[in-house]
């Protein structure tokens, strides 16, 4: 299943010494206690782990969306771990790709519109926008819901939508938290062979974080998270 040629050996992201600790009334919640983590550029890595054991609060952090309690994130050698947030938000509209468990699609945008907005948002011709994702939309299987809004697609094709926003700023980083977590057994499956194939295909560097041992046996490797340290 996984016979895409090994990447090459040259990290895109580094992490060393990765700590991210919560105040909850007025304790201090130690959730990430020192992750190391190396990727390659064009490698597919899923973490695993259970609910809770912060999954999604270390892929926030390698997307820039919030701030470590202490260490280096280092994407193609720049610390963005140090990176002022619009400097940040700037860096993810362009480089990074996310996928979420809930979607995160506006309601009032149609399937198109949505694809196209992170495009919009980083000032990109709209002719050119416009006509990559549709053949994102197309490439997902949904070339004949263009436009449709959120409301009227099922759970399965809006997060195939939410994929191919992901993909519309060409990004060399694509992190999908939890994608089937929101999905039934088997439109979770054809997730995961829709991420696979683009992964093969575009030879995006791909992260995802799961607890569904489906989407762990798929990737070449995988790691997992538990109290707060990252193991193999």
């Amino acid at each position: 299943m996984n016979d895409r040629p090994e990447p090459c050996p040259a990290p895109i992201l580094e992490v060393a010494g990765l700590r991210k600790n919560y105040v909850l009334d007025h304790r201090i919640v130690e959730v990430l206690r020192g992750v190391d983590l190396r990727v390659n550029a064009g490698e597919f890595l899923a973490l695993r782990g259970a609910s809770g054991t912060g999954k999604s609060t270390l892929l926030h952090l390698l997307a820039g969306l919030d701030a470590p309690t202490a260490g280096v994130i280092r994407l193609q050698g720049e610390d963005i771990a140090a990176s002022r947030p619009r400097q940040s938000a700037h860096q993810r509209n362009r480089r990074i790709g996310l996928i979420f468990q809930a979607y995160n699609l506006l309601p009032e945008l149609d399937a198109l519109e949505n694809v196209g907005l992170p495009g919009r948002l980083a000032r990109r011709a709209p002719d050119e926008v416009e006509s990559h994702a549709r053949s994102l939309l197309e490439r997902v299987g949904l070339g004949h819901r263009l436009e449709h809004r959120p409301a009227e697609l099922s759970g399965g094709e809006q997060q195939r939508v939410a994929i191919a926003r992901a993909l519309v700023n060409h990004p060399m980083l694509l992190l999908a938290d939890e994608p089937t977590g929101n999905l039934d057994s088997q439109t979770g499956l054809d997730i995961i062979r829709l991420l696979e194939s683009i992964w093969r295909e575009q030879g995006v560097t791909l992260i995802i974080a799961t607890h569904d041992s489906r989407v762990a046996a798929a990737a070449p490797r995988a790691l997992e998270l538990a109290e707060g340290i990252l193991r193999p």
